[in-house]
């Protein structure tokens, strides 16, 4: 839609749209006439939620999101139905106990009303101060109760008036909350807001206490609970799982680890002892002979060694039988061995050769050797027994580490569970010190010095501004939802047919056409340009070669009728002769209007004798100077239906020498087919298309025929468009 045509229907409707906004104006100004003066008053609170200076009971990230509910919450409590209602009873209280000095005066009609002259004062105020004692509200189920919330409508302190008049909003990044009240005496604003705060505080306070002694309570009973759980857990430890599994396992291997060294070292001693006997033994075999002192000699040595031997190995079960952990016993083991060996050694020094030894040293030597053999093998056996007692004791140790890792597990866990309920216990008892929020007034209301501006003028700017915006919206709307041709422009663009000419609206009742064609009596606008349009009209048919034109239209009513006496007219002022002929038997308006004589679906003649003569009996001459008509008597058929074959139509040419043009009218193209058949009998067809009218499916089904008619159709005219939209 072009914004020229916006424009202009804007203009067209300036005067609705001053006169709307000049009467918002006028209503606005009447509602503040007796606007009463408010005064502000104002106090703040902080809230400890952005700030750090409070003492912290555990650590905290700062989250804005959850600062912002945390925001929203306490917003929500100052305006909550239970801090206002505190107020209000408060509020109620002093006016009631304090008739002289009341924040609000009531006048001579308000205590008129039934609902202050039936309150009972001294009931009303013993309940008010019941039920801010106990922060309580008033019940509309109770009658007594009732009419005291009534009263209080009276003083204007229910909570919808007040609500009206109270904000509660956070300052924008701060970390205060900022509550307003405005009220037509400066001190109620005042003590408004501060006893907000004070309420909110209260409430708060009361609510805080009653939930830490809830929760204590119930925490008390949890952590009860959990430390006898994990007492249980415990003993269960203590009584299937001794001493520490893996300490114990340690223990064991490296005993063993000592006592498969102490094995080693005696099979090492058994392999030396049994190949010296070895040795000993062939020796004695090649020996003839014995050496008694010899013999006596080796008697002594093999004592001693017997000896030394004995000691050494009462000293290795000693050391076994105390545990293998004693280093003194082990380091007298050590010595003794040392001992028994160095007398081996000294033994086998200072006999003689193997030619020359004695068969007693040899066999004292493989006495001693065969003692040897023997204890190693005994030490060994021993060291084998320990190991495998040992090896035992660690599989035991193994099962028992799997018990107690399971009951170590339980432990842990009902410990876990017992440090979180304490932790929630100490953080309840800490609050009940240290309070987590920190809530305070930091600034107290006061009364206003000067009421606030009552921004009248800018009331009344407002209003007119906004009706003014109203009503182009509006108009602009309805335009938009106008899918109307309108213009010549969106005619060319919707319909696509030749437009021939334009024809302005005008009112037909107000200037008839016998006087629009007057020169020297029409002179208003709209009559002056529908004559010019006209004239235009008049110059396409004189400058065709056409006489017989046929005038239809895709629906009824758009403007057929008008169009061709219009153009009569116009032509007769040209010294054109012109016959008019009804063929709208559907709609035979023409023929009433000039109350022509109804004769054209009767008349017949042969063809020699039509003439202007032989039809002049059933012409009519109309007001028109110059211009005649033909009429039908109208009924619901076609002209192949009610026309013979010697009519009139089909001998049109035969008063072409009488008229300069015949102008005919057909029904509408969308409900018959009338206009078809007479195109047969015209030289070309015009249709007349309203510019008030929409292009639906049956339109575009006409205007697809007239588009294909090969030369026949002349043209469009657009009829009934506003004269601010022919230019567009």
């Amino acid at each position: 839609m072009d914004l020229i045509y916006l424009f202009n229907s804007l203009m067209r409707r300036k005067w609705l749209i001053l006169i709307s906004s000049v009467l918002a104006v006028a209503i606005a100004f009447l509602f503040t006439l007796n606007q009463k003066k408010l005064y502000r008053s104002s106090a703040q609170m902080a809230t400890g939620f952005t700030t750090s200076d409070q003492v912290k009971l555990k650590d905290e990230n700062f989250n804005i999101y959850e600062i912002d509910v945390k925001f929203s919450n306490i917003i929500e409590a100052l305006r909550s139905t239970k801090v206002l209602s505190m107020v209000t009873y408060n509020l109620m209280l002093h006016d009631l106990e304090k008739p002289q000095t009341p924040f609000r005066k009531l006048d001579a009609e308000t205590m008129k009303k039934p609902a202050y002259r039936n309150a009972d004062k001294a009931a009303a105020i013993a309940v008010l101060k019941k039920k801010y004692a106990e922060e309580k509200l008033l019940s509309s189920y109770d009658p007594e109760e009732r009419k005291i919330q009534e009263l209080m409508k009276v003083y204007q302190y229910d909570l919808e008036t007040v609500r009206k008049l109270l904000s509660v909003a956070r300052i924008q990044r701060t970390d205060f909350i900022e509550v307003q009240f405005w009220s037509t005496n400066p001190e109620l604003s005042s003590y408004m807001v501060n006893q907000i705060c004070s309420e909110f505080l209260r409430n708060n306070e009361s609510s805080r206490s009653q939930q830490n002694v809830q929760s204590i309570e119930t925490l008390e009973k949890l952590v009860a609970q959990k430390r006898a759980d994990l007492d249980q857990k415990i003993n269960n430890l203590k009584t299937m799982g001794g001493v520490d599994a893996t300490v114990e396992s340690s223990s064991k291997m490296e005993q063993i680890s000592t006592f498969e060294s102490r094995m080693t070292e005696e099979q090492n001693t058994l392999n030396s002892a049994t190949l010296s006997l070895q040795q000993v033994t062939r020796q004695l075999a090649d020996m003839d002979r014995n050496n008694a002192q010899t013999a006596s000699a080796a008697t002594a040595a093999s004592a001693e060694i017997s000896k030394l031997r004995s000691q050494m190995n009462d000293a290795n079960q000693e050391y076994i039988s105390k545990g293998s952990n004693d280093t003194e016993l082990y380091n007298k083991y050590q010595k003794l061995k040392a001992a028994y060996k160095a007398k081996l050694s000294s033994l086998a020094t200072n006999a003689p050769s193997e030619g020359g030894i004695s068969k007693a040293d040899l066999q004292q030597k493989k006495t001693e050797l065969e003692i040897q053999v023997s204890s190693s093998k005994q030490n060994i056996e021993t060291y084998q027994q320990k190991i495998r007692s040992l090896n035992s004791s660690v599989g035991a140790a193994a099962s028992r580490s799997a018990t107690n890792l399971a009951l170590q597990k339980e432990v842990n866990l009902s410990q876990q569970e017992y440090e979180n309920v304490k932790s929630r216990y100490d953080a309840v008892m800490n609050n009940t010190v240290v309070p987590l929020d920190n809530y305070r007034q930091i600034l107290y209301g006061q009364p206003a010095v000067e009421p606030e501006p009552s921004k009248r003028l800018m009331t009344l700017a407002l209003a007119g501004v906004s009706m003014f915006v109203f009503c182009c919206m509006a108009i602009i709307f309805l335009e938009y939802i106008d899918v109307s041709i309108k213009t010549p422009s969106q005619f060319i663009k919707t319909v696509g047919l030749k437009l021939l000419g334009v024809v302005n609206k005008i009112n037909m009742k107000q200037t008839p056409l016998n006087t629009i064609f007057d020169t020297a009596t029409a002179t208003s606008a709209p009559a002056v340009t529908f004559r010019e349009h006209l004239r235009k009209l008049r110059f396409e048919i004189e400058n065709s070669t056409h006489k017989i034109y046929l005038f239809t239209s895709a629906r009824p009513g758009e403007g057929k009728s008008t169009i061709i006496k219009a153009l009569a007219h116009s032509l007769s002022r040209s010294q054109k002769k012109v016959l008019i002929i009804d063929t709208n038997f559907i709609n035979n308006t023409l023929t009433k209007e000039f109350e022509a004589k109804e004769e054209l679906e009767s008349f017949s003649a042969a063809t020699s004798d039509y003439s202007y003569d032989k039809v002049k009996s059933i012409i009519t001459a109309t007001a028109i100077e110059n211009v005649d008509i033909i009429g039908c008597k109208g009924g619901d058929y076609t002209p192949a239906e009610v026309l013979g074959d010697d009519n009139l139509l089909r001998h049109l040419s035969a008063l072409i020498g009488t008229y300069h043009y015949i102008l005919m009218e057909g029904a509408a193209l969308n409900d018959r087919s009338d206009s078809k058949e007479l195109l047969n009998y015209a030289d070309t067809m015009i249709s007349v298309v309203s510019a008030k009218s929409t292009i639906k499916q049956t339109d575009k089904e006409s205007i697809q025929f007239l588009q294909n008619m090969n030369g026949k159709f002349t043209g469009a005219i657009l009829n009934c468009v506003n004269k601010e939209n022919i230019d567009l």
